[in-house]
């Protein structure tokens, strides 16, 4: 727990560092899911639920940490240059058919080091109560590739997507 102290500390601003050597792969998985059953707590960005680009589904999504940068980020346009802190985790809703919860899609950024082929950025997909699901017979936690290969492409956006601010 004093880790994940660390991390929210550094992503409202209090000035804490955390290196490479602070945390493991299974802390940082720990630590990031233990913060997703309250991520209703967060700020929720999108004002209505809007369409996803990965697929015919609805999504809501919440923020905690740096909120000010990942408004900066537009979905159809690369280019903000916008960098989120250190301990921002971003939850998406992915939401059924009858507008329920299916299954969430999180990202939190992890400390400096972590990996910074992709801006440090951690993934997992859970279930609306922030179990990992298992996909292939791998669980969806940590460095997926799936994310990995489709958020590389927005370097000059932190490697997210951010929400239209047509949905604030």
């Amino acid at each position: 727990m004093r880790i994940a102290g660390l991390l929210v500390a550094c992503a409202v601003g209090m000035g804490c560092t955390v290196g490479t050597t602070d945390v493991t792969d299974g802390e940082l998985d720990e630590m990031s899911l233990d913060r997703v059953p309250g991520y209703r707590t967060m700020s929720r960005i999108n004002a209505h639920a809007y369409k996803s680009t990965l697929g015919a589904f609805d999504v809501n999504c919440y923020v905690a940490g740096d909120i000010v940068d990942y408004r900066k980020i537009h979905p159809e346009r690369s280019g903000s240059n916008a960098t989120v802190a250190h301990g921002t985790m971003i939850v998406r809703e992915v939401l059924d058919t009858s507008g329920q919860v299916a299954k969430l899609t999180v990202m939190a950024k992890g400390p400096p080091g972590y990996d910074p082929s992709l801006g440090d950025w951690w993934f997992a997909v859970t279930d609306p109560r922030g179990t990992p699901l298992v996909e292939n017979g791998v669980v969806q936690l940590g460095r997926l590739s799936q994310c990995h290969n489709c958020h590389l492409d927005r370097s000059h956006d932190d490697f997210l997507f951010g929400v239209s601010s047509s949905y604030f």
